[in-house]
């Protein structure tokens, strides 16, 4: 072969090459690849220093190929360890509708994980570790085998999907536990309309039956923070199926890319997010943490909220699902519940006044709940006096002192204020 011959086999070798960490994920920026192909045209322009430029391309193709080849080797040895919890890792948008997240189908975890909190700040001092088990069904929520007749459905974000609490812990299966329900958590981190399009499509499918319970949750910290969508009618929903569909999976196989997760992470913490997070102590010298930007929320009075150029949405929402209820013949209760720092407003912010009974968010929820035929709690009153109580007690407390969501004792304590308030009993 001839030297012209070469140089073009070399650079046709090195553009696959050099396309292949992309494809696997472990680049995402395009600029990366014209950068990449500079020593290709160095050596396609080349004359006199073409055997410089050749040798260049030849170690980048190497480079290139082995990146991609380890970061596939990669995946099955340490994707789980890139990450804090397992519900992260596991996460996927849905094909059909990429508006929509699912965990992965089937998962079976079983190990240690820490907080949210501690994760953003990357300070090993701060973690409260816990072991959790992490199950999920066919349609990608976290259930165990499904019991029939189906007696309830909870619906949230990760406070209800039980973020940082092992399976049999969260307050929907202590419910199952302490009434012999049947419950169907239908949870899964995103905002209310994303919660509202969870329920209206997989009840399509689910064993429905008028009179069951559906027992929704609202976070005061972020609800009004998710911009949502703009079409309740669900046969106008962007739907997708065939290579659509399929381009929605493989943009999950990148996205979990170990190499491009790790600098991620790295990158996260020279970005500044744990700048957001606020530590202070509890009285035995213990760190507890605070996330600033829900705190945030705990403090808006009801006219901020109602100004928001999202409420208007979480009207919407709200209207939307009370017909779908209403049509099906499910019992309703909403449930509002507060941010970590609103119930230990003497540890966020001990020389601060005693605020209002509830946020903003849930005044304003309350309203509108009040028009429309939704029966709405705020849990926060409920959850102050317990967690109070408890800490008095035995210091103990009810959100994990490392995370924004609840530990195993304030799932308790909720599914305790879930049942007096909707099945008319005391959790014993």
């Amino acid at each position: 072969m001839n030297r012209s011959g070469r140089s073009l086999g070399a650079a046709l070798a090195a553009v696959f090459a050099t396309a292949l960490p992309f494809a696997e994920g472990v680049f995402k920026n395009g600029l990366l690849e014209v950068l990449l192909l500079l020593p290709v045209a160095w050596l396609l322009v080349a004359t006199r220093t073409r055997e410089y430029a050749l040798r260049s391309v030849l170690v980048m193709t190497s480079l290139c190929l082995a990146l991609t080849l380890f970061d596939l080797l990669l995946r099955p040895v340490i994707g789980d360890r890139l990450h804090y919890s397992p519900m992260n890792l596991h996460q996927r948008r849905l094909p059909a509708l990429p508006m929509l997240g699912r965990w992965d189908a089937g998962v079976s975890f079983s190990g240690e994980t820490y907080g949210d909190l501690a994760a953003m700040t990357g300070e090993p001092s701060y973690r409260e570790p816990r072991h959790v088990e992490f199950r999920t069904d066919a349609k990608g929520f976290r259930n165990d085998p499904l019991r029939l007749p189906l007696t309830a459905i909870a619906l949230g974000d990760s406070f209800t999907a039980g973020v940082g609490v092992t399976q049999a812990k969260t307050w929907a299966s202590v419910l199952e536990q302490r009434l012999g329900w049947s419950v169907y958590n239908l949870s899964y981190p995103g905002g209310p309309y994303e919660q509202y399009l969870n329920f209206s499509i997989e009840t399509r499918d689910l064993p429905v039956t008028p009179g069951m319970h559906l027992i929704w949750t609202l976070y005061t910290g972020n609800d009004l923070d998710d911009t949502g969508g703009d079409t309740w009618d669900l046969d106008a929903l962007p739907w997708q199926k065939g290579l659509s569909a399929a381009l929605v999976d493989y943009r999950t196989f990148r996205s979990r890319s170990p190499l491009r997760q790790a600098w991620d992470s790295i990158r996260s913490r020279w970005g500044g997010i744990s700048h957001d997070v606020v530590v202070r102590s509890l009285p035995d010298g213990r760190p507890i943490l605070f996330y600033g930007p829900q705190e945030v929320w705990g403090r808006r009075g009801r006219a901020e909220v109602e100004r928001h150029h999202n409420f208007a949405k979480l009207q919407t929402t709200l209207r939307a699902m009370e017909e779908t209820v209403a049509r099906l013949g499910i019992r309703t209760t909403i449930i509002i519940l507060p941010t970590k720092g609103e119930v230990y407003r003497w540890l966020l912010n001990p020389d601060s006044p005693e605020g209002p009974a509830s946020s903003g968010f849930a005044e304003a929820v309350l309203a509108v709940c009040r028009r429309m035929s939704l029966t709405c709690l705020d849990s926060r009153a409920y959850l102050e006096s317990e967690a109070k109580r408890m800490f008095h007690r035995s210091q103990e407390l009810l959100w994990w002192r490392d995370d924004t969501h609840f530990n195993d004792l304030g799932h308790e304590v909720l599914a305790a204020f879930v049942m007096r308030s909707v099945a008319g009993t005391e959790l014993r």
